[in-house]
């Protein structure tokens, strides 16, 4: 997403109908904007955004003074929700670092390298308020969105897209090359229609988004899908008769995965991808699509025998930047990690039935094509070739010994 002009960030742009801020805004405009930002009132534009007078850019850093007044109870749970802490992103740190009995409760109890690097570093990408409901984020050079109107729901586009463009965006637009746009999408669906999961509560005591309560499912909008046609009834994950499949191993289009690991704008260089994980770009390249089918190994969070899963940027030393060379415990965690694509389609390559094709030979391991569906599934000996680093990490999620015994297995 381009950066705005520099007048355009800051720039309140009044119709014919209104006359000052007051009238973008009459719920914020009774407040005035010393009251958020400080500084000098009434004064010419310079002197009413000098710091030396106490003007702060973006007074929601500090929610508890600037929006605590009126949104009380917002503000107490914001300060520890996941889109704050980054919760998730702390408990995997803690994994690779402290052992996989660790959680993001245990965070503290890493060296101060990683600790200071992850409040100084990774923190910066996580909004404020003001950021998600008045301008689009700093990630993206920030500038308002709607005259600084603020809006109680956030702009899909300069707000959550914003953040979660590179796999989120490009998934839901279909984006990538050989893609077409998310089903839902294409039905003008929003983001908040399927996620209507508290942003501002506390998550402290989760350990990724994955855990958050309420989170939105498929069956919320399918249920009758149970029954809906034989391949459900034998797949489904209510199946017990069969591999239980997560539903994006059906209906999930190639999505985007990351090789490259990143501190501090040092990027690791990494595997140079091939067959169905290719991609334009060359060595160096630091996101590729690809689609690929891995065990799930956590049959109590995720839905399905079988699910679909990324390739995630971190290596041992991707902390090396901050003064941490090494995270003692990498091998505790996979390297490849459960995703959820935003790119559903009703019929995708595995579902294509077109010519009197049937599903199962798009994906089977039997019969002509078992050599190329093999290219759909995690293998353990494509992490020792390709990723001969991460061979302990994902042992868990490979496919190896969870397929049947009656499957071409390479």
């Amino acid at each position: 997403m381009a950066p705005l002009e520099p007048w355009e960030k800051v720039f309140i742009k009044l119709t014919s109908a209104q006359s000052s801020f007051a009238d973008v805004d009459p719920n914020h405009g009774e407040i005035g904007c010393a009251t958020c930002h400080g500084g000098k009132e009434p004064a010419e534009f310079a002197a009413a955004h000098d710091t030396a007078y106490g003007f702060v850019r973006d007074p929601s850093r500090d929610a508890e003074t600037a929006c605590n007044p009126c949104h009380t109870s917002i503000v107490a749970g914001n300060l520890n929700s996941m889109h704050t802490k980054a919760w998730g992103e702390r408990n995997v740190i803690a994994e690779r670092q402290l052992g996989a009995s660790a959680d993001q409760t245990n965070f503290d109890e890493c060296p101060a390298e990683l600790t200071d690097g992850f409040d100084n570093e990774c923190t910066s990408c996580h909004t404020t308020c003001g950021q998600c409901h008045v301008s689009r984020p700093n990630s993206v050079h920030g500038g308002f969105i709607n005259s600084h109107l603020f809006s109680s729901i956030p702009d899909q586009t300069n707000n959550c897209m914003a953040c979660h463009g590179s796999r989120i965006g490009v998934d839901f637009r279909g984006e990538l090359e050989g893609n077409r746009p998310d089903a839902h999408y294409l039905k003008g669906q929003r983001c908040w229609d399927c996620h209507r999961e508290d942003f501002h509560a506390d998550a402290s005591a989760y350990s990724s988004r994955y855990h958050l309560p309420d989170l939105p499912k498929c069956t919320d909008c399918h249920l009758g899908s149970t029954q809906s046609n034989p391949y459900h009834v034998m797949h489904w994950t209510t199946s017990a008769s069969a591999a239980k499949l997560a539903c994006y191993v059906c209906h999930s289009q190639p999505y985007n995965n990351c090789n490259s690991c990143h501190t501090e704008d040092h990027w690791k260089e990494g595997y140079v991808a091939t067959g169905t994980d290719s991609f334009a770009g060359g060595e160096g390249y630091r996101e590729y699509p690809g689609f690929r089918i891995g065990y799930n190994y956590d049959q109590n969070l995720f839905e399905g025998e079988y699910i679909v899963v990324r390739h995630i940027p971190i290596a041992r030393d991707s902390y090396a930047p901050w003064g941490h060379a090494t995270l003692a415990t990498y091998d505790e965690r996979p390297t490849w990690e459960y995703t959820s694509p935003h790119n559903i389609r009703l019929f995708t390559a595995q579902t294509d039935t077109s010519g009197g094709a049937t599903c199962y030979e798009n994906c089977h391991l039997t019969g002509d094509k078992a050599t190329a569906n093999a290219q759909l599934y995690l293998w353990q000996a494509f992490i020792d070739s390709a990723y001969s680093d991460e061979s302990i990490a994902n042992s868990e999620v490979v496919v190896d010994d969870h397929l049947p015994d009656t499957w071409i297995i390479p």
